[in-house]
């Protein structure tokens, strides 16, 4: 008990004093060595190797891929060819660009995979065309960080590679059985724009026409095409997921230089870099996870954890319920990223003893740390979104209420219901 109070409290207290991730991690598990074994007798050169070979994994090379994919497609003016796209197919709708925000945030995550990368690129587009629309910007920017959430669900998704990553489970997997809950969340979100549309008396644009359509269509098509390769070549066994997403940056490459001419060398440049600094912060958490990691197997804490809830809880379902709740209130004061780090070594063992299928699993995780995406104190796309806006934050999380009860919903009707995750998977993997 001592040992996760050091590695799990002690984890928390020095992420909350402001500590980086991967240091807090490694500080952690260090502190476990010193406390078992003294703080003369800490074996550096094991540490080193362990968080060594946290990152001298293939699969992690899709990371710095599908985040230079999203650096690509903000820069290359995709946003507005996509948010074209999808005024022409539900603009017409009660709440008209309020729709229109929520679908092209589902578009635009088939490319980008992050919700951060959605509220910074995508996001400015949406606020800026709801308020020439006629709607307050509460209101615009409460959308479009709800809609945002679904980035990191429709695949690509770089949360689901780093967790396949971690959990040794299948990221092909995760991808598909994370397509319909993405579709319920933007449908739920949907209602919910509606309703308030409707009560507040909010503008509808006409219908557009198919010439209007079409044109849309065609400028906005080679972008959405990205995921369809994605999907089509893991699953026809072409190329891994890792693979996939390397062909698919290879693919945003020529439709950016070659196709609309949109990014400039100097600007390439710039987003290289950037993505070089995503990257290697990405790589340091994983390098710090992977000690962490060894040190729960190694001193038994995830089998102490088991035996506990075994004890308690019997029922597998009740247990995803708790841990749904575990799930979210750690995405309160820590960002997606950083959680599942911390919580996929530590539970997917939990898991695997009820019986519970851990893609079904990480899916539940993921979705629940999109909702802490925009959920204080520590809600990134909430901090992404008031930067564009200038809204006060309060005001900002006030707008935003409404849409935790679509996201909620579907999470709860997802956990009770895991054939909704594992449709896809068992039907085209199997």
């Amino acid at each position: 008990m001592e040992i996760f109070a050091i590695m799990f409290v002690g984890l928390i207290v020095l992420l909350m004093l402001g500590v980086p991730v991967a240091f807090a991690m490694i500080a952690s598990s260090a502190a476990v060595l010193a406390y078992t074994r003294g703080f003369a007798e800490i074996p550096l050169e094991m540490i080193a190797q362990r968080t060594l070979y946290g990152v001298n994994s293939f699969t992690l090379l899709a990371i710095p891929a599908f985040l230079l994919i999203g650096r690509l497609m903000n820069s290359a003016g995709i946003s507005d060819r996509v948010f074209d796209v999808a005024r022409c197919a539900v603009g017409h709708l009660k709440g008209g660009l309020g729709h229109v925000n929520v679908l092209a945030s589902m578009l635009f995550a088939g490319m980008s995979g992050s919700a951060v990368a959605d509220a910074g690129g995508l996001g400015a587009v949406e606020i800026k065309a709801m308020e020439d629309d006629g709607f307050p910007t509460d209101f615009s920017a409460a959308v479009t960080a709800s809609s945002a959430t679904i980035g990191p669900i429709i695949p690509p998704s770089i949360p689901a590679v780093i967790y396949g990553a971690l959990a040794n489970a299948s990221i092909a997997a995760i991808f598909l059985g994370s397509i319909l809950p993405g579709l319920f969340m933007g449908a739920g979100l949907m209602v919910m724009v509606a309703v308030i549309s409707h009560r507040r008396g909010y503008p509808t644009r006409a219908r557009a026409t198919m010439a209007e359509f079409t044109r849309a269509l065609s400028r906005g098509l080679l972008p959405m095409l990205t995921p369809v390769i994605i999907l089509v070549g893991i699953l026809s066994g072409l190329f891994t997921p890792t693979e996939a997403s390397v062909v698919a940056l290879l693919y945003c490459m020529i439709i950016s230089f070659c196709v609309y001419r949109s990014i400039t060398l100097r600007e390439f440049v710039q987003i290289l870099r950037d993505t070089a600094i995503d990257t290697s912060v990405l790589l340091l958490i994983i390098a710090g996870s992977a000690l962490y990691s060894w040190i729960l197997a190694r001193y038994q804490v995830t089998a102490l954890v088991a035996d506990f809830l075994l004890a308690t809880v019997s029922d597998p379902m009740l247990l995803l319920l708790l841990l749904s709740l575990f799930i979210l209130l750690i995405g309160l004061f820590i960002d997606s990223v950083p959680a599942l780090f911390l919580l996929t070594p530590l539970l997917v063992p939990v898991v695997v003893q009820y019986g519970i299928d851990p893609v079904h699993f990480g899916v539940l995780m993921i979705f629940n740390l999109m909702i802490g995406l925009i959920t204080p104190p520590v809600g990134t796309v909430l901090f992404a979104i008031q930067k564009i806006t200038d809204l006060p934050f309060n005001t900002l999380v006030r707008a935003t209420l409404p849409f935790y009860i679509p996201l909620v919903a579907v999470l709860i009707v997802i956990t009770l219901f895991p054939s909704i995750v594992m449709f896809l998977p068992n039907l085209l993997l199997k």
